[in-house]
């Protein structure tokens, strides 16, 4: 019985043709080093999705957050008056906004927040629901 290599030619059998001109024609370290460089360019941090700029993405809150966004008018200036009667009604609260205007809108929360008492429940809620929208726009570009 004859051994096979792993491309499935026996021992000994002469490369020729198309094999034998790709080895020849392989990349060079240099090749490998300006290819690498450029995919560390162009590459994104793990963990961040791309998406078309113009997507809604949709972050679900709690009846706490809920509350917190409808109540306070510094929060709740950065709501349309759509988006306030939907999370009114809504049975699960959530918003569903583009990158830039979550963006905008965690502007808002953010301002809550500073406006409010050193250590006020107010201010931990507001630094809470500040971080979570925070998230959403690291996991997620436009660019």
């Amino acid at each position: 019985m004859t051994e096979r290599k792993a491309d499935g030619k026996k021992r000994g059998e002469k490369v020729t043709g198309a094999a034998k001109k790709a080895r020849r024609e392989r990349p060079t370290k240099a090749d490998i080093e300006s290819f690498l460089d450029l995919v560390a360019l162009e590459s994104k941090p793990r963990g961040v999705m791309r998406v078309l700029p113009g997507v809604k993405l949709r972050l679900q809150f709690s009846e706490d957050e809920r509350r917190l966004i409808l109540d306070d008018w510094t929060i709740s200036m950065g709501l349309s008056d759509a988006q306030t009667k939907a999370l009114k009604k809504a049975k699960q609260p959530g918003l569903s906004m583009t990158l830039a205007d979550w963006d905008d809108f965690m502007g808002y929360v953010v301002s809550a927040s500073n406006h409010a008492r050193d250590g006020s429940k107010l201010q931990r809620r507001a630094d809470a629901l500040s971080d979570r929208i925070q998230s959403l726009l690291g996991s997620y570009t436009d660019e």
